[in-house]
């Protein structure tokens, strides 16, 4: 391990934010594979592949995500001491738990893959799909401790990069597999005279690009550790402890460390398998299970690709205030943290509201720019469920200033109550209604909206904040309500004479101009403010020359 001199708050702060702009980008990939991926393999393929994909993220927030977090805050406490080989034996009782840990349900979920698409999901074809990641699941666990490891000395960046090479690989390899298996698929498909083979096989392929992408992944964090491994033989000779802490009493830090992040991890994460479940026999029991996988792959692969990237895009541009908040929380300066939380949240609100109305307005050339298959379903789902754009934006920011000020018990509680809550929609939903999967939509509006919610109140309470409302929420609704309605008429206009591409470019063209006009004629948004955006200083520099500002 090398110990690392410290660095200036301001590098530090810079460093936290790219781990963070990572992490979501690399998530941003990983829903942009969907589009291509429907068009190569179907939204049949994508239902299939959705069973496998959430098969290998539940498990490695099980085995990894709490575990790395957990080697990270062990190494770091030990580093800061100069307690080299209470560090390295740390290390060494995690990656042997991970090794243990990763190999039985990495085996298990391989063997009894059959068994859990059966039983779990309830799309006996999927198996392919969940068979495959069972490699990548062992291999996340091991690199879930690798970059702990790393985090912990005190170097972010392999993580980073690590978690971006590992989409940017599944990407890749993914579309080809997933093409190339497809196609031998649709000889099984003719051969036993079952259309759905070819369905299965293009994601059994699309689930093999998962495991390749973490080979990969795991190669270039082993080459990183053999870089760090000689210096820290040397840092461990010269230092001698008296007391040896015990692999029990460390096995013991280390599993009631992860825990909460576990915990945390898992509500937020495990909605899509759930609800899928809870989707699938509701159909079963309607007699329409034919419909099931494909009505699935709309909603995964059209639906929350959009909805997701739309979202993730929205959080890029506020996440980096989260690590100086929580600088100005540490040295108890709430009058800062007021200040840059108010403008945050300010910032959050006049990009996703708008995109949000946008997306809901332009569906249509939207899907069908986008994708091929099933696009009505995907139109409808996506305009009712366009509000998680907001919801997913605030509830990512204001979660993560509560984890950032330790205050993990209200994230938790917010992600358990939001996830009961939106069960009991979904249930309720599925079972007296005939909305089908916009049930599902439904449900997930619910969720984030809890989540909203309770992590809106944690950080009122904790952080002594108050919301200011007309300027932040209700003039952007009115910029936006009046955009929207603008964007739906030359929609309706346009659509059907110029084709989705030219009325979707022009729609956001115009869009974007109203828009803008309307905010600041409304004092929606002020000059400092503008400048602070990507693109405002050129916004700023048309307002003056306009006279609008």
């Amino acid at each position: 391990m090398k110990h690392l001199p410290k660095r200036k708050s301001g590098e530090r702060r810079k460093r936290r934010e790219w781990i963070m702009a990572a992490g979501l980008i690399a998530y941003l990939i990983g829903l942009l594979i969907r589009i291509p991926l429907g068009h190569m393999i179907g939204d049949k393929g994508v239902g299939f592949f959705a069973a496998g994909m959430e098969i290998f993220i539940i498990s490695t927030v099980i085995l990894s995500y709490g575990m790395s977090k957990s080697v990270t805050v062990l190494i770091k406490y030990r580093m800061k001491r100069e307690m080299y080989g209470s560090a390295k034996k740390v290390f060494r009782v995690a990656l042997l738990l991970a090794l243990v840990s990763g190999a039985v349900i990495s085996c298990g979920i391989f063997f009894f893959s059959s068994s859990i698409a059966q039983i779990v999901v309830l799309e006996d074809m999927s198996y392919l799909s969940i068979a495959a990641v069972a490699p990548a699941v062992f291999l996340a666990t091991v690199m879930g401790v690798l970059k702990g490891y790393f985090q912990g000395i005190g170097t972010m960046m392999p993580t980073a990069h690590s978690k971006l090479l590992e989409k940017v690989i599944m990407l890749v390899s993914g579309l080809i597999l997933g093409t190339v298996l497809y196609t031998y698929g649709l000889k099984v498909a003719a051969l036993l005279k079952n259309e759905e083979y070819a369905a299965a096989y293009g994601a059994l392929g699309a689930s093999l690009g998962i495991t390749i992408a973490c080979v990969f992944g795991i190669l270039h964090l082993l080459f990183i550790y053999a870089v760090y491994a000689a210096n820290f033989k040397q840092q461990v000779g010269k230092v001698n402890y008296k007391h040896t802490e015990a692999g029990s009493e460390i096995l013991s830090m280390l599993i009631s460390t992860s825990l909460p992040y576990t915990i945390c991890g898992l509500l937020y994460s495990m909605n899509y398998l759930v609800d899928q479940r809870l989707f699938n026999y509701a159909l079963n029991i309607q007699g329409q299970g034919s419909l099931r996988v494909l009505h699935w792959g709309v909603y995964y692969g059209k639906y929350s690709a959009v909805i997701g990237t739309a979202a993730i895009l929205c959080t890029l541009g506020a996440i980096g205030a989260v690590p100086k908040i929580g600088q100005f929380f540490d040295r108890q300066d709430y009058r800062a943290v007021q200040e840059e939380m108010g403008k945050s949240i300010h910032h959050l609100s006049i990009v996703a509201i708008p995109c949000a109305v946008l997306i809901a307005v332009l569906a249509e050339p939207i899907v069908g720019v986008l994708f091929t298959g099933e696009v009505k379903t995907a139109v409808k789902l996506i305009q009712v469920g366009t509000a998680v754009v907001v919801l997913f934006a605030f509830t990512y920011f204001l979660a993560g200033i509560l984890q950032r000020i330790r205050k993990m018990q209200i994230v938790i509680l917010g992600g358990l109550s939001a996830f009961l809550l939106h069960l009991i929609v979904i249930v309720l939903l599925l079972n007296n209604t005939s909305l089908g999967i916009t049930a599902v939509v439904c449900g997930n509006i619910i969720f984030y909206l809890t989540t909203c919610v309770v992590c809106f109140f944690g950080v009122t309470r904790y952080m002594k904040y108050s919301q200011e409302w007309v300027r932040t929420f209700a003039v952007t609704l009115i910029a936006a309500g009046v955009t929207g309605l603008i964007g739906m008429l030359l929609n309706k206009a346009f659509l059907s004479f110029v084709g989705d591409a030219i009325t979707l470019l022009i729609c956001v063209f115009v869009c974007f101009i109203v828009y803008n006009v309307l905010l600041i004629l409304l004092k929606g948004v002020r000059e400092e403010e503008l400048r602070e955006m990507p693109g405002g200083k050129v916004i700023v520099s048309i307002a003056v020359r306009l006279h609008l500002m």
